[in-house]
């Protein structure tokens, strides 16, 4: 499991910290990931400093390396229920 974003990599430690997170924050500060998985969020132009914010997203990778599922929203309170999350994780193998 992962956690991306474009912040910086205090902010994440900071927020690892504050919720005992024990796996990987990944800092992408020029959104080279986040652009990758198609994920920056279009309400932000170019212009502005939230430019590289992605869009919510969970994918579940299997242990060949292959995207088995992906959600993806433009609203960050919706959310799946995390029984459903929990049981595609099994079905990808992880």
């Amino acid at each position: 499991m992962a956690i991306v974003t474009n912040d910086e990599v205090g902010v994440h430690a900071r927020f690892a910290q504050r919720n005992n997170i024990k796996f990987t924050l990944l800092a992408d500060r020029k959104a080279e990931i986040i652009a990758a998985f198609d994920l920056i969020n279009s309400r932000f132009p170019k212009s502005s400093p939230w430019y590289g914010v992605a869009v919510p997203a969970i994918f579940a990778i299997d242990s060949n390396g292959i995207v088995t599922h992906r959600f993806t929203t433009r609203n960050y309170r919706d959310r799946p229920e995390p029984e459903a999350v929990l049981e595609i994780l099994r079905r990808a193998g992880g």
